[in-house]
């Protein structure tokens, strides 16, 4: 009797310390699992951060470039007018034609009837004139003149004793007014500073 007592303590005992050990070991399994389990989503979350750090990173450097591209100004583009060019070397012997010949100092010279002297359009000789001249029509029109005057007043003595209103009338001016303000603008000093000066360097030679 007591030896079976004494074999069912120590089964019991057994079994208890085998709980014990199996309890320990579970447990340190289930803490292990769990550790790896936070490490795996503590790195999950970085990648992700990461991820997202990068993207967002990518994001900026395309919106960049968009935003200077809408604040960047746009330079419009005028349509050129499409001229033959045969029309086009008509148009220039004609332009030639009244430059060697000093058509500009007409007083009723302007766009619209050197166009139909020319028997061509006002847009057509805007064009030429402002592709092989540089120049709008007006302000083409208006160096020829000045050219022509300042040109006279060097060569010819002579001229330099002409009044300011003569000389306005001579390279197709109406008006005096408008023949002074032209020239200064285009010289730097009005007629008669421009003539005074003339005077004064033929008389020093």
């Amino acid at each position: 009797m007591e030896n079976t007592i004494s074999i069912v303590i120590g089964v019991v005992i057994a079994v208890i310390i085998f709980s014990i050990v199996l309890y320990t070991i579970l447990r340190k399994r289930s803490k292990l699992i769990s550790e790896q389990t936070n490490e795996a989503e503590k790195s999950s979350i970085t990648i992700t951060e990461k991820s997202n750090s990068e993207n967002h990173s990518d994001i900026v450097d395309e919106e960049i470039p968009k935003k200077a591209i809408i604040n960047e100004p746009i330079e419009e583009i005028q349509p050129s007018i499409n001229i033959s060019s045969k029309t086009e070397k008509e148009i220039l012997k004609k332009l030639e034609y009244f430059e060697k010949n000093k058509g500009f100092i007409k007083k009723d010279v302007n766009l619209n009837s050197l166009s139909k002297q020319f028997n061509t359009n006002t847009k057509y000789l805007s064009e030429i004139i402002k592709i092989h001249r540089n120049k709008q029509f007006n302000a083409y029109l208006n160096e020829l003149r000045i050219n022509y005057i300042t040109a006279r007043l060097l060569n010819e003595p002579n001229y330099l004793k002409t009044k300011i209103t003569y000389l306005a009338s001579d390279c197709g001016y109406s008006s005096h007014s408008t023949f002074t303000t032209i020239f200064t603008q285009l010289m730097n000093e009005s007629p008669s500073v421009y003539i005074k000066r003339i005077k004064k360097d033929v008389h020093s030679k």
